[in-house]
């Protein structure tokens, strides 16, 4: 088999390098240029590492394979407290589809005065999931099929991730993964549905501590909001790939141009859904405070982390959310996602919103629509009349699907975190009472142990997509809160909806400008 080239791209100027890998690729099977890594990412390896090496060394193909796994794959997992994989494939209406070039790439920068981690090109990455056939005048979503494959996707990603690291495994209790939906075609032209993890997080806690005005702690590690924020990430090295000057980088990410705005606009016929296996944080988990009025979800009020409680933010003490990390509850941000997207501030600058499309909720089945009319009709109707072009009030479709995880939660993880996202060699774990990497996380931002998820290094990635963009006019602000406010369109859909919560007297959604005011 030729040699595969592994693209790195160096932000600093200067050519682009290349050197040559040997892929262990199945026969039969396409695959596709390596990852983009983002700069600053600066692992740190131990034991996870010498764990690979011993397992590549070795002449045992299932323990090369493993190695290979432990870079990202989706290959088989031990065992599964829902349906097996190979149940889902065994069947006649179920086909290989034809993965194309690029659907998930990556390109690696790294920091001044630091080498970028090595990237081994796994084939599982690339490796074509096996679908449905989608002959029908519904939904791929619509279907059984899609809430039982996104969790046996979810959990397998999982598995294959924590397989070096068996001590974390616990923290599956508590998981949330984006998945990027894709149509193509397959050998026979017939359309069918091709299904990637993109991002993955867990975690169950917030940090209880003073704030932080550095941008190095994450605040918020519950599942849902790790995965988004791994989301982003993600996003960034989409980004990364569309202003490279390899033409193969443009084609290759899930973004393009648009012909009404200058924000890229996401590639047609590609979705984003989530799948998560704990029902949200907030008013989606206490809907019994509802009010038996018509508008009994307009009237449910915001809540609040707080010191390791979730209270509604009538109850939250001025003189605590101005000194202690006070988090909006993951309902409440879900609510908010259906008009802003989930790119945030940020990202708004290069690329148009992004909605969520399904979640599928595992071992959620009795509350299922009470969860979806908390996130989709809190804010009511007419958004029409008052948004901007490009943005829409954009409802969730919520799906019961299986619980994947361990039958009980262990103490002993509550207060660990893990995040990934495509393209990542490792998972990070971080310890969510401290917002920062545990000193045993296979991967380590550096020697100040803040995360690859923390404010700071998100606007790292920023500057790096505002520079290779030619935006170089946003790099010039001089701090992170400057670049958010800068976002003006995205601000004033933001505004929108905190006035609508203001007068459903759902309470006021706080904003703490300070954490923000860090410079590069």
């Amino acid at each position: 088999m030729e040699d595969q080239e592994l693209f790195k791209y160096s932000p600093t100027g200067g050519d682009a390098t290349f050197r040559s890998l040997k892929a262990d690729i199945q026969p039969g099977l396409l695959h596709h240029p390596p990852d983009v890594h983002l700069a600053g990412d600066t692992a740190v390896h131990g034991s996870t590492a010498e764990l690979r090496n011993d397992a590549l060394a070795a002449g045992d193909s299932d323990h090369k394979r493993e190695a290979l796994l432990c870079e990202g794959g989706d290959g088989s997992h031990g065992t599964s407290s829902i349906l097996n994989r190979k149940d889902l494939i065994d069947s006649d209406d179920l086909f290989v589809e034809k993965e194309e070039e690029g659907f998930e790439e990556a390109a690696v920068h790294s920091l001044p005065g630091m080498s970028p981690t090595e990237s081994i090109l796994s084939d599982e990455d690339f490796l074509p999931d096996q679908i449905e056939d989608f002959n029908t005048t519904d939904e791929i979503w619509q279907t059984e099929w899609h809430k039982s494959h996104m969790a046996a996707l979810s959990s397998e990603k999982f598995d294959v991730l924590l397989r070096m690291c068996p001590d974390f495994y616990g923290c599956k209790s508590h998981m949330a993964t984006f998945v990027l939906i894709r149509e193509v075609l397959d050998t026979a032209g017939r359309p069918c549905k091709q299904y990637k993890v993109v991002a993955m997080g867990a975690g169950r806690s917030c940090c209880s501590g003073w704030l932080c005005y550095s941008g190095m702690m994450v605040h918020d590690c519950h599942a849902i909001i790790i995965a988004r924020r791994a989301l982003l990430r993600f996003l960034y090295k989409q980004l990364l790939l569309f202003f490279e000057a390899d033409p193969k980088g443009k084609e290759s990410c899930i973004f393009e141009s648009s012909a009404d705005s200058h924000q890229l606009q996401l590639k047609p016929k590609i979705s984003l859904h989530l799948y998560t296996n704990r029902c949200p944080e907030g008013a989606a988990k206490n809907f019994y405070f509802k009010s038996s009025a018509n508008n009994c979800w307009t009237s449910l009020k915001l809540q609040y982390h707080a010191k390791g409680l979730l209270v509604p933010v009538a109850y939250l003490d001025p003189g605590l959310w101005g000194a202690k990390v006070c988090c909006m509850s993951g309902s409440d941000k879900l609510c908010c996602w259906t008009i802003v997207g989930v790119q945030g501030s940020l990202l708004s600058h290069f690329i148009q919103p992004l909605y969520i499309t399904t979640i599928v909720l595992g071992g959620q089945k009795i509350f299922n629509e009470e969860v979806s009319g908390i996130t989709n009709k809190r804010l009511g109707d007419g958004w029409e009349e008052v948004l901007p072009l490009s943005y829409k009030k954009q409802d969730i479709i919520f799906l019961s699907g299986d619980y994947v995880g361990p039958a009980e939660t262990s103490q002993k993880h509550d207060n660990l975190s893990i995040n990934w996202c495509f393209g990542d060699e490792d998972i990070e774990v971080l310890d969510s009472s401290k917002g920062i990497a545990v000193e045993g996380s296979p991967s380590v931002n550096g020697p100040s142990f803040s995360s690859r998820l923390c404010k700071r290094a998100l606007y790292s990635y920023f500057q790096q997509v505002a520079l290779l963009g030619g935006h170089s006019y946003l790099v010039e602000l001089p701090t992170y809160h400057s670049v958010k406010v800068e976002a003006t369109i995205y601000q004033t859909v933001k505004e929108l909806i905190k006035q609508r919560f203001l007068r459903n007297q759902a309470g006021p959604w706080i904003s703490k400008k300070l954490v923000d005011c860090f410079s590069a």
